[in-house]
């Protein structure tokens, strides 16, 4: 069960990065780049910070 919480998590954070750095988005909004990479990193810190806290919890509830 928590492997497959920790893979979709991965799975989101792959499919975040992959949408925010498509051109089809770049092209909609001339200020979507100069936006994005902050934007990004901002998810992608979010994402390994949720998933380290899960880790986390996971090993204080199963000690």
């Amino acid at each position: 069960m928590y492997v497959i919480v920790i893979i979709v998590a991965l799975i989101g954070g792959v499919g975040t990065v992959l949408v925010g750095l498509s051109k089809e988005n770049a092209k909609q909004n001339h200020e979507y780049e100069s936006k994005a990479k902050e934007n990004i990193s901002k998810i992608v810190l979010f994402y390994l910070i949720a998933i380290i806290a899960f880790i986390i919890m996971w090993v204080l509830i199963v000690d």
